[in-house]
C-alpha cells in the first residue's frame, strides 16, 4: 500500500509538473507566433516616424500622434485607454521655413537646423560673422564684445576635432562586454555598458538638470541686448550630422533666445578657419517659426489590459517608453522605436488571447526630453510627491515597470538597477529565449530615461540593455533620426521577448521583490 501510494504520488507530481510546463510552453508559443510571424511593429514605427513624427513636446504634432496611439490601442481591444495631462505651461514650437547661407567671400549652403523654442528672424537678415570660442566666463565675454555685436551672427564653441572615420559608426555589444557586465558587482560608476551611469538619486539629478537647462540663459540675454542677430553652434558628429537637441526654454515664462542654429561640424570648421585668417564671412539667414501654448497637447497616453484574477487585477505590471522626440527628424530611434515596441507588446498579449491575472498597463510618456516631465507628473499624482516621505497605497500595487529608450538595437538583457533579488526570477523567465542572446542580467544602473522615476519610488523599475548600433554616433537627437536606421529583426525580438516577460510577471504568485 505504501509503495502504491508513493508510485501514485510520483505519477501525480510528474503529470502536474508536465502540465504546468506545457502551459508555459503553450503561452510562449502563442506569444512567439504573434510576435514573430504576425508582427506589426514595423508598421507601427513607420506610422510613428513617417506620418506622426517628429513629436516635440507641447506641439500639435505631438497631440495628433497621441490621438493616433490612443485610437490604435482601442482598435486592438485594449480595455481602457486614456490621456493624463502632465504640464500646463509647456509651449509648442514649430518651424515653418528656414535657410542659412554664407554669401561672402564665396557662396556656401550651410547645413543647419534651428534649435527649438527660439525666436524667429522677422524676415531675411544678413550680417558679418564673429567667433566666440567660449562663453563660460561671461564677464570676460562682456569685456571683449560689449558694443561690438550689433547686426552680427555669432559662431560659438570650439572647433570639432578632426575625425577620419576609421572607427565603425554602428556596433553591437561584444560577447566580452556582455560577460563583463554580467559579472559586475557594483551598480555604478564605471559601468561596462553605460560608463556615464551614477548613483545620484532623482531629486539630486533633477536639481542638477535645472541648473543645466539655464546654463546659457545669461549669455543669450547679453547677445540679445547687444543686438546680435543669430547664433550658430555644432557638435563633433561626422560626417555632416546636425544635432539641434538641447534647448530648454519650453516654459511660458522662459526667455526665448534669438534665432539659434545647429550646423554641421564641417561647415563650422570652414567658417572658423576663415575668421582666423582675418576674413569675415557674411551670413544670410531667415527663420520662420511659431510659438504657442496649448496645455491640452501635453498628455501621457495610458492603456490597460485589465487583469482576469478578481484578487490580483488591482495589481499592475507596467511597460513604458517616452513618446516625445526632438524636432529635426522623425524621432524614430529616440524614441519612436521604444514606443512602437511597447505598443506591440500590448497588441501581442491581446491578440494571443491571453488573460493575464494582473493588469498590464502601458504608459507612453510626454516631456521626457525636458527632464522626465510626463513620468514625474504621473508618479507624483499616483504615488506621492517626490520631495515628501508620504506615499499613496497605489504604489504598493505596482509589481514592475519596464522601459525601452536606447535606440532601435536588439535587446541583450536587463539592467537590474541594484535589485539582486529579481535576478533568479528574470533568469528563469528569459531562459526560453537564450538562443536570441537577450538574457544578460547585470546589477549595474543605467540612467537618463523614465525608469529612474520608478526606481526612485522603490518600484522595481528596469531599462532594457540594447545594442548600441549607431544611436550615439548618428541618430540620437540629430537630423538623421529616421526609419532607415531601424532593423526589423531587432524590433520583432524586442517586442516579443518583452511581451513574454511581462506576461510571466503578471502570472507570478506575488509581486516582484523590491530593492532594499
Amino acid at each position: 500500500m505504501k509503495i502504491f501510494s508513493k508510485i501514485f504520488i510520483a505519477i501525480f507530481l510528474f503529470v502536474g509538473f508536465s502540465a504546468i510546463s506545457q502551459t508555459k510552453s503553450q503561452v510562449l508559443s502563442k506569444i512567439n507566433t504573434e510576435g514573430f510571424q504576425k508582427s506589426q511593429v514595423m508598421s507601427l514605427i513607420s506610422d510613428l516616424s513617417d506620418v506622426y513624427g517628429p513629436r516635440l513636446t507641447g506641439t500639435n504634432q505631438y497631440f495628433t500622434a497621441a490621438e493616433w496611439a490612443k485610437k490604435t490601442l482601442e482598435n486592438w481591444g485594449v480595455d481602457k485607454v486614456y490621456f493624463e495631462n502632465y504640464c500646463d505651461d509647456c509651449m509648442g514650437w514649430e518651424v515653418k521655413s528656414f535657410n542659412v547661407e554664407m554669401t561672402a567671400p564665396s557662396y556656401m549652403k550651410i547645413q543647419a537646423y534651428p534649435y527649438a523654442w527660439t525666436e524667429g528672424s522677422n524676415g531675411v537678415q544678413i550680417g558679418d560673422l564673429i567667433w566666440i570660442e567660449s562663453h563660460s566666463d561671461l564677464d570676460k565675454v562682456k569685456e571683449k564684445w560689449s558694443g561690438k555685436l550689433q547686426g552680427k551672427t555669432i559662431l560659438i564653441g570650439s572647433v570639432p576635432k578632426q575625425n577620419m572615420l576609421f572607427d565603425a559608426l554602428s556596433t553591437r555589444f561584444t560577447e566580452e562586454q556582455i560577460e563583463e557586465a554580467k559579472k559586475s558587482i557594483i551598480t555604478a560608476p564605471n559601468n561596462s555598458l553605460d560608463p556615464s551611469a551614477s548613483n545620484v538619486d532623482l531629486v539630486e539629478d533633477d536639481k542638477e538638470f535645472e541648473i543645466y537647462k539655464k546654463k546659457d540663459d545669461a549669455f543669450f540675454a547679453f547677445l540679445k541686448a547687444e543686438g546680435a542677430m543669430n547664433v550658430m553652434a555644432t557638435r563633433p558628429l561626422f560626417p555632416g550630422i546636425i544635432h539641434p537637441g538641447g534647448t530648454y526654454n519650453y516654459k511660458k515664462t522662459d526667455a526665448k533666445p534669438i534665432p539659434y542654429f545647429a550646423i554641421s561640424p564641417e561647415n563650422f570648421g570652414k567658417l572658423q578657419r576663415l575668421i582666423v585668417k582675418g576674413i569675415n564671412p557674411k551670413i544670410k539667414f531667415h527663420l520662420d517659426s511659431e510659438l504657442y501654448l496649448k496645455p491640452e497637447n501635453n498628455v501621457n497616453i495610458i492603456g490597460e489590459i485589465i487583469g482576469s484574477d478578481p484578487k490580483l487585477k488591482d495589481e499592475v505590471v507596467m511597460v513604458g517608453a517616452h513618446f516625445d522626440s526632438w524636432h529635426s527628424a522623425s524621432g524614430t530611434t529616440d524614441n519612436g522605436s521604444g514606443s512602437a515596441v511597447m505598443m506591440e507588446v500590448m497588441r501581442i498579449i491581446k491578440a494571443s488571447g491571453l488573460k493575464p491575472k494582473r493588469t498590464i498597463r502601458i504608459a507612453l510618456w510626454g516631456g521626457e526630453e525636458q527632464g522626465y516631465l510626463g513620468s514625474m507628473a504621473y508618479a507624483e499624482n499616483h504615488y506621492g510627491k517626490v520631495t515628501k516621505t508620504t506615499r499613496k497605497t497605489e504604489l504598493e500595487k505596482i509589481s514592475a515597470y519596464i522601459n525601452m529608450d536606447n535606440g532601435a538595437g536588439q535587446m541583450r538583457g536587463i539592467f537590474l538597477q541594484g535589485n539582486e533579488a529579481v535576478r533568479p526570477i528574470f533568469e528563469d523567465m528569459l531562459k526560453p529565449y537564450s538562443y536570441l542572446d537577450v538574457n544578460a542580467l547585470t546589477i549595474e544602473n543605467t540612467g537618463g530615461t523614465d525608469h529612474v522615476v520608478f526606481d526612485y519610488y522603490k518600484i522595481p523599475g528596469f531599462q532594457i540593455i540594447q545594442d548600441e548600433l549607431n544611436y550615439s554616433t548618428v541618430t540620437h537627437h540629430t537630423n538623421l533620426d529616421v526609419l532607415e536606421y531601424v532593423p526589423e529583426r531587432d524590433m520583432m525580438i524586442n517586442a516579443t521577448v518583452i511581451a513574454a516577460l511581462v506576461y510571466q510577471i503578471s502570472e507570478m504568485d506575488s509581486l516582484l521583490p523590491r530593492e532594499d
